[in-house]
């Protein structure tokens, strides 16, 4: 399917969502569809701390990409949210659950995509066309995890994937750091008018920050990585329970922008503001020394008292009964053993992470002692090795580079 010579276009609209934080803080983001690779919504190096370079030569290459999903533990503050650029921060760990792209660099200036998430994939590759003055084309094939809107990063990843693919076969023009902000400060999805147009999102840069490098990261606002470590051995139990927010599961829509934003943008930035110093606390005291010696449950313990405090508190209140059904799979993985246990980013995805086999069974025993659908329960590990490039039948990553500046 070559989208590059879509002609129909649809009337463009605007998504104005009213946010009440609290009686100080009121405001209207607009939320105004575009094209892909539009310019006029283009973030260009220059624009985020990047040196603005050219590729002007074709060189015909191909790779494939694998990049892990993750799971969005929490984010550090819902007030540094902007859809002009990446912020918030966030803590994210990659999992076992792949998402793929094979991009091949050609000498006609085209953009052919296939696959999945069409759209994204065409934004980005005329993105770094632009933005490098690339004269030449791509063929691009993206596919997904399947699980869209439910926490596991299925945008981001598809992103991130996409990204990494171009950013091969054009030479690496970007290293890793200077990808991640490419990626996150372009960052969108599709408009839930399902017109073919595109939406900036609220991006936390987590999901590249998991994608490239794998592990569990903790990731400040604009994009920076504070510390990323690897889990080793650990395994992870998924669950996506039926709550009413599953909706757009089984409609097929890919976007959850009505959702998210109208909800988290008013209570969360609101619990965020009042509760930014204990969150703070919790984060510099308790859970990044914790990551520094490895202790998973020490990590578990943080990540716990995170979900009681701040934007995490309102994801889950979401799902009902101010977060009941959630807070009780979240309490009762922690009762049989598990070290952590939360729930992904908006939810309602929840998981429970443990290095105890006996604890993984017992988990799973319970899961389905509860009649819970064998395809609703996700059974991987951490994925501490991020992006995986296949080309010419060799495999590399990154696990090598540095990931302060890549």
């Amino acid at each position: 399917m070559q989208l590059s010579k879509i002609s129909h276009h649809p009337q463009k609209q605007k998504i104005e969502i009213p946010i009440i934080g609290s009686p100080y803080d009121r405001l209207t983001a607009v939320l105004e569809e575009f094209e892909p690779g539009e310019k006029r919504f283009i973030i260009y190096p220059e624009q985020c701390g990047v040196n603005p370079r050219t590729v002007s030569h074709v060189v015909e290459r191909e790779v494939e990409v694998m990049v892990p999903a993750r799971l969005h533990m929490s984010v550090l503050d819902m007030n540094r949210f902007s859809i002009e650029r990446v912020g918030g921060g966030g803590i994210g760990l990659g999992v076992k659950i792949p998402l793929k792209a094979r991009v091949r660099s050609i000498k006609r200036p085209e953009i052919v995509v296939n696959g999945e998430r069409p759209l994204l994939a065409l934004h980005f590759a005329r993105v770094f066309k632009e933005i490098l003055q690339y004269p030449g084309g791509f063929e691009i094939e993206l596919y997904d995890h399947k699980r869209r809107h439910v926490g596991l990063g299925s945008s981001s990843g598809t992103m991130c994937a996409a990204c990494i693919g171009i950013n091969e076969v054009l030479g690496r023009p970007f290293n890793n750091r200077e990808l991640r902000r490419i990626t996150g400060y372009n960052a969108c999805e599709e408009s839930p008018s399902g017109n073919g147009y595109l939406i900036r999102t609220f991006e936390t840069g987590i999901g590249a920050m998991v994608g490239i490098h794998g592990g569990l990261v903790v990731g400040s606002d604009d994009a920076e990585i504070i510390y990323r470590a690897p889990l080793e051995d650990t395994k992870v139990i998924i669950l996506i329970p039926d709550v009413p927010s599953l909706e757009d599961e089984y409609t097929g829509k890919d976007t959850a922008a009505d959702a998210e934003v109208g909800l988290l943008l008013r209570r969360a930035r609101f619990l965020d503001a009042r509760l930014g110093n204990p969150k703070a606390h919790m984060i510099l005291l308790d859970l990044l020394p914790a990551l520094v010696k490895g202790d998973l449950k020490a990590i578990g313990d943080a990540l716990l008292d995170i979900s009681f405090t701040g934007s995490k508190r309102a994801e889950c209140e979401q799902h009902g009964l101010f977060g009941a059904p959630i807070f009780q799979f979240i309490g009762a993985f922690r009762e049989m053993g598990a070290e952590a246990a939360g729930m992904s980013s908006v939810g309602p995805t929840v998981f429970a992470l443990t290095k105890q086999s006996l604890v993984y069974e017992r988990i799973l025993k319970y899961l389905r002692n509860q009649g819970i659908p064998s395809s609703r329960i996700i059974e991987t590990e951490v994925d501490n090795t991020g992006a995986r490039i296949i080309e010419n039948n060799e495999e590399r990553n990154y696990l090598e580079e540095g990931w302060l500046q890549g």
